[in-house]
């Protein structure tokens, strides 16, 4: 008996303390890669413009790092992202990880915007191709 009471005890608290994360809309963003540079050792920087979703052309700048200078290729990168609308200019500071898969890199991030949403997205970087696939879900 104890230890269904401890059992329920548990489960009950356990979903107390979950974390509470809705999605509101979800969109596609895709990009180009228009410049890339080199910074230093493990330190690059790209630019990149495409279509996201209700934002229409944004134009992103990332710097890519490796500050815990691992060798199985995980990294970080800041950035900054700006669109203009009909309904005003709506910028972005973009933080997140990447890691590699295969010929690609495939990064996770969470980001401001000037509009008081947050965005979720997890994307693919691709070099080769010079393009970036992203699956972008507001955070509510």
């Amino acid at each position: 008996m104890k230890k269904l009471l401890f059992l329920a005890l548990f489960i009950s608290s356990s979903l107390m303390f979950a974390q509470k994360n809705e999605m509101g809309q979800q969109f596609q963003a895709n990009f180009e890669i228009t410049s890339a540079k080199t910074l230093g050792a493990q330190e690059y920087e790209i630019t990149a413009s495409g279509e996201a979703g209700p934002y229409g052309r944004v134009n992103i700048t990332m710097h890519f790092t490796n500050k815990l200078n691992n060798t199985n290729g995980i990294g970080e990168f800041t950035g900054f992202a700006w669109s203009q609308t009909p309904e005003g200019i709506t910028e972005a500071t973009l933080q997140g990880v990447t890691r590699p898969e295969g010929d690609k890199f495939i990064g996770y991030s969470y980001d401001a915007l000037t509009n008081g949403k947050i965005m979720q997205w997890r994307g693919e970087f691709d070099f080769i191709s010079n393009k970036i696939k992203l699956e972008v879900k507001e955070v509510l």
